[in-house]
């Protein structure tokens, strides 16, 4: 998965820095906040090295796999996972009861036909969960944050480049999910702000069936 095509050493570098910080608390709130019912088949988007598909596991008791284009990410993953792209996902239509993606989609060139593809492999009744950098998230807030936390060294350096990567790739408002989803066949059902003073955008949302 990436820009273009598929995630490059750039971001690969950047997921991998991000699996050994704080944001194991970020993807375990993420987690929470979609409370998956046990016994849900769930396929999250761009793992790493399976962290959350770990959680929806052990937390929820969901059957959870994970995809990643990167098989050096991959290697490290302690749940079922599979190398693929974002773009051509290896699953049949209506394959899965949820979908989840954290800091993949604002990174994708393309990033409606991702989405597009997630609608192909979501049931009918599924829900589809995205993580995305806010609009709060500037280099500038993201300092500043670590300057009132004290944050040194992976944690601040994993803070500063997510904050980096926004500005240059986009950030997401609740309209612009909105926007996104709608055009990907999907319903936004509800968004919160987390990380922070809000850095993370959530967005949970249902295939539209509509015309």
């Amino acid at each position: 998965m990436g820009r273009g095509k598929t995630i490059n050493a750039e971001f690969s570098d950047f997921l991998e820095i991000q699996t050994r910080t704080a944001w194991g608390r970020t993807l375990a709130e993420f987690a929470d906040w979609c409370a998956p019912q046990a016994g849900t088949l769930l396929l999250d988007l761009g793992c790493g090295p399976g962290l959350l598909p770990a959680l929806f596991t052990r937390r929820f008791g969901c059957r959870a796999i994970g995809i990643d284009y990167d098989p050096a990410l991959l290697a490290a993953a302690q749940v079922p996972v599979a190398c693929a792209d974002a773009y051509c996902l290896p699953f049949p239509p209506s394959s899965f009861d949820f979908l989840t993606a954290t800091n993949v989609i604002f990174l994708l060139g393309d990033p409606l036909r991702a989405l597009r593809e997630c609608r192909r492999i979501l049931k009918d009744d599924g829900r589809l969960a995205l993580l995305n950098p806010s609009e709060h998230l500037t280099v500038a807030a993201a300092t500043a944050l670590a300057e009132e936390r004290g944050l040194q060294g992976k944690n601040r350096e994993s803070l500063l480049s997510w904050a980096k990567r926004a500005e240059k790739y986009g950030s997401w408002t609740e309209e612009h999910a909105r926007q996104m989803l709608r055009k990907a066949g999907f319903d936004l059902l509800e968004t919160a702000l987390k990380v922070g003073p809000g850095f993370a955008q959530l967005s949970r949302a249902k295939k539209s069936f509509t015309t």
